[in-house]
């Protein structure tokens, strides 16, 4: 009898646990959505001559995506090779010291920069995992 108390009992935590990380989950998408909604506000927007960004979405497994236009270059890829690590430092830096991006460390985001040419073909993603700027 014991035993039955104790596995019903532990059931019913478990239970209870599992749901309150699904709202959690839900919590964090939902800010993250209006995040990206915020960006996409203002886009698309040149950055600089070469770049534009085009818009900031969520996916379901809260991955937070940044997609970007190469432009006015006839050899986009190159000019990214050239610049990867630069833009590289600078996500990880921004990422793990401003203090508005804080909802990303605290809930180890993982962050995707796709970077497309002007016909939108994929050219580079730059992906990082919490680990990389925490």
């Amino acid at each position: 009898m014991r035993k039955s108390i104790l596995l019903f009992t532990l059931l019913i935590l478990a239970t209870f646990f599992f749901q309150c990380n699904r709202k959690a989950d839900g919590q964090l998408h939902e800010r993250l959505s209006q995040m990206a909604a915020e960006l996409n506000e203002s886009a698309p927007v040149m950055l600089d001559s070469y770049t534009r960004f085009e818009e900031a979405s969520v996916t379901d497994q809260n991955h937070f995506c940044y997609r970007y236009t190469v432009l006015n270059t006839d050899n986009p890829d190159s000019l990214l090779s050239e610049r990867l690590q630069t833009l590289t430092d600078n996500i990880r830096t921004m990422f793990a010291t401003n203090a508005e991006l804080a909802i990303f460390r605290e809930n180890s985001v993982v962050l995707e920069y796709i970077y497309n040419n002007e016909q939108q073909q994929p050219l580079r993603t730059i992906t990082l995992n919490p680990e990389d700027y925490q």
